[in-house]
């Protein structure tokens, strides 16, 4: 054992944040994912907060609105989630979008089919399907063909996660399939 490990003092200590900070480092990590209180919500039912949605929501409003702190797992969701959109943007950046004559942009990336619709007040819908049919579920529409792009690359991540962890289910089950009758 070294004495790192003997007096149990992290390698990078923990910062002291004030409330101000806390808040601002919070908006500044929305503002870089381009999400609202609303998407964040979504974001954290999907990887599996279990509180009610309402209850969700209301304490992201608090957070923006500067009554309580966000809690470190918030802080830890954003910061990770802005990590991940970053490296998709690097990963998938210059991924080729063709204009479509109706005015909607399409792009084909790791066997998905990711058709961004424009909408009313310049708004845009993100659909995305895999070759084997699969289809993620959509996003919300978003203000801008740049957020609407990166939403995409979001949305594509999650979708190779779940044909994933489908595909991994699959295995186990061909691995050890169920008898009818136990016969041991």
């Amino acid at each position: 054992m070294t004495d790192r490990e003997d007096d149990n003092e992290p390698l990078f200590p923990a910062r002291e944040w004030t409330p101000e900070e806390l808040s601002t480092e919070f908006k500044g990590l929305l503002a870089e994912l381009q999400w609202t209180a609303v998407e964040l919500a979504d974001r954290m039912m999907s990887l599996g907060d279990y509180r009610e949605y309402k209850t969700i929501l209301r304490s992201v409003h608090r957070v923006l609105e500067g009554q309580v702190k966000p809690s470190g797992e918030m802080m830890a969701l954003l910061n990770q989630m802005v990590r991940v959109k970053r490296r998709l943007a690097r990963t998938y950046g210059n991924t080729e979008w063709t204009k479509l004559p109706d005015g909607s942009e399409t792009a084909k990336v790791e066997g998905f089919t990711i058709t961004l619709l424009p909408k009313s007040r310049k708004r845009w819908k993100v659909h995305m399907t895999h070759e084997s049919g699969y289809s993620p579920e959509w996003p919300r529409w978003q203000d801008d063909l740049e957020a609407a792009k990166a939403t995409a690359l979001l949305t594509l991540d999650t979708g190779q996660n779940t044909l994933f962890e489908f595909e991994e289910e699959e295995a186990r089950k061909r691995a050890n399939p169920r008898r009818a009758i136990d016969l041991d």
